[in-house]
């Protein structure tokens, strides 16, 4: 049994897509941001600020961020940074996305959006599929862009819907 925004998702289910992870109040478009650091840490706040609160402290949250991100980046090519935390004792999911209003740079690279995945420690029946379809769009380049220009929450989404992909 997983937990998405309080609702409890079985072995049973069938059918589920990126769109049933994305709620308007963590999509953060045009964010005034000057480094990642600054972005992953608006997305943990909002996280914090809005209904989907966590068993654990920020601190933590962004303990296990941090300790991810010296193993080895999250930055996918395309410009998709996807740092993540996977919390012991924990059996939800979390996906915040955060556009900054202007590309960021890590290690030579650019960071156009971020999706900040909070899961458990075994990553459970999402983790892997959540991290293929963001993938898989961040692969679709005019699609991707059309994404990092949204202008509100309310905008990505729609752009979104428009090639969901199944977390099969």
């Amino acid at each position: 049994m997983i937990h998405i925004d309080n609702r409890e998702i079985g072995e049973d289910t069938l059918y589920m897509t990126l769109l049933d992870l994305v709620k308007p109040e963590l999509v953060l478009p045009k964010m005034n941001c000057s480094s990642k650091n600054e972005l992953i840490a608006k997305l943990i706040d909002q996280i914090y600020n809005t209904k989907h609160e966590l068993p654990f402290p920020k601190e933590e949250v962004w303990n296990s961020i941090d300790i991810r991100e010296q193993i080895g980046g999250t930055l996918l090519p395309s410009g998709l940074s996807v740092p993540h935390a996977r919390l012991r004792d924990y059996d939800g999911i979390i996906l915040a996305i955060g556009i900054p209003d202007e590309a960021l740079f890590q290690g030579g690279h650019q960071i156009h959006m971020m999706a900040l995945l909070i899961t458990s420690q075994s990553g459970g029946q999402f983790y892997l599929p959540v991290l293929a379809a963001l993938t898989k769009i961040s692969k679709n380049t005019e699609f991707f862009s059309r994404l990092c220009g949204a202008v509100n929450s309310k905008d990505f989404i729609n752009i979104l819907r428009e090639n969901n992909p199944e977390l099969a």
